[in-house]
């Protein structure tokens, strides 16, 4: 394993893996320029790895850039090169909507932001426990930060974003996504809506559910629904009009 080391962000990556690294390293850096206007954050470390050093340290199946929380510390996780089974996988969730608005690789990479995201979400703790809240949370902080250091990356998130939300997937309930139902197509539609949904409250109130999930840390599931819907009250309608899952609710239960 080969390193770059960073002060903030250090890179490990296998072997060939040098300029992937870097590119990676530099991109995840511009966001974090734009997070630590408001508030610390700690090490990230990113590893860029083979299958087989994937494999040999990982038991999750390679492909997906993903965080990792534990007690090293932070890590964002990204491979060397995708698997053409998961391209084929993509390709094929994506013929009904005709050709992407992009290379595929390059969104999975673009979306490595996502990931960078969660981490910060852990860091500052602004995990709710309630998955649907902390993917549309990570969305909107994604965006923001994008929109700030990348504007030109920014538009390319919200090209594929209006081109994903025109998936159809069988199960659109909150519910259904909260129990991981729903399959890659399903994934995909949910985090294209949560993005263009971001989009639409920061150009109502700009940083403020950031700045207010902040001020409240450490969030749980209670706290972080009350607050989104007391900044966005129209949110409620929103959540709800995802279509049920025979015999599940439209929405997880509001916080009382």
């Amino acid at each position: 394993m080969r390193a770059l080391p960073h002060p903030h962000l250090p890179a490990f990556f296998s072997e060939g893996g040098a300029f992937r690294a870097k590119a990676l390293q530099d991109y995840l850096l511009t966001l974090r320029e734009v997070y630590v206007r408001y508030a610390p954050l700690p090490p990230v470390a990113l590893y860029v790895l083979s299958e087989k050093d994937w494999r040999a340290r990982l038991p999750y199946p390679y492909g997906l850039p993903f965080q990792h929380a534990g007690p090293e510390g932070l890590a964002l996780y990204a491979p060397l090169t995708y698997p053409e089974r998961l391209l084929y996988r993509l390709r094929e969730a994506l013929l009904p909507l005709g050709p992407p608005p992009g290379e595929i690789p390059a969104f999975l990479d673009l979306n490595l932001g996502h990931e960078y995201a969660h981490a910060v979400q852990v860091a500052w703790r602004l995990r709710t426990g309630a998955r649907w809240l902390d993917e549309f949370f990570a969305n909107y902080l994604f965006l923001l930060a994008l929109k700030e250091a990348r504007p030109d990356l920014a538009e390319v998130l919200l090209s594929w974003s209006r081109y994903l939300a025109g998936l159809n997937p069988k199960r659109k309930s909150l519910s259904a996504y909260e129990r991981r139902r729903g399959g890659l197509e399903g994934a995909l539609w949910f985090q294209a809506r949560f993005t263009l949904k971001a989009e639409e409250i920061q150009a109502q109130g700009g940083d403020r559910l950031l700045k207010a999930f902040l001020e409240a840390a450490p969030l749980d599931r209670r706290k972080g629904h009350r607050l989104l819907l007391a900044l966005y009250p129209d949110l409620k309608d929103w959540f709800a009009s995802f279509r049920a899952a025979p015999g599940a609710a439209s929405s997880p239960p509001p916080s009382p």
